[in-house]
């Protein structure tokens, strides 16, 4: 459901933006997610139907383009998934399908600083964060570096 309103507002801002009705249903196919149990998410019976929204948000979710992020994709056993929501047939090679994985486990590291904090303090500090580390993304690319991004965190525990 927080997929299917996350789209609705997608495209609503360009309705609102003063785009027609082809331009929004064009912007719908050129919009791929990346999920990673997306064989899953859509097979279940209400992603089968037309939405219960007006014209183009109906047919909003048959639309889109649907991918298994890389990481996960290897570990479906279902050759189905691998043929229906391969990444590499629709999204450049170089694309990171991951990012919100490596997010979630930069955001991680953050917690045990944060679980103390009063709400607004938590909130203030986790906002400058996001920040922050948006910022040395942008900077980053705009020398040509990559990044560092989280690793793995077994490479972090000594192995006795």
């Amino acid at each position: 459901m927080i997929t299917i309103v996350w789209l609705y507002n997608k495209f609503m801002a360009l309705t609102n933006e003063g785009k027609s009705d082809e331009e929004v249903s064009t912007a719908m196919k050129e919009t791929v997610l990346a999920y990673d149990n997306m064989c899953h998410l859509n097979s279940l019976r209400a992603s089968r139907k037309d939405l219960p929204l007006p014209p183009p948000f109906d047919k909003m979710w048959q639309s889109v383009g649907k991918v298994i992020d890389r990481l996960h994709l290897r570990n479906h056993k279902d050759p189905s998934c691998k043929i229906n929501y391969d990444p590499d047939k629709v999204l450049p090679e170089n694309l990171n399908t991951m990012a919100a994985e490596q997010v979630n486990v930069w955001a991680s590291r953050l917690k045990r600083i944060m679980v103390a904090m009063p709400y607004a303090h938590h909130m203030f500090f986790f906002h400058r964060m996001v920040k922050k580390r948006n910022s040395y993304t942008e900077f980053c690319y705009q020398v040509g570096k990559d990044p560092v991004l989280p690793k793995n965190a077994k490479r972090w525990v000594k192995l006795k």
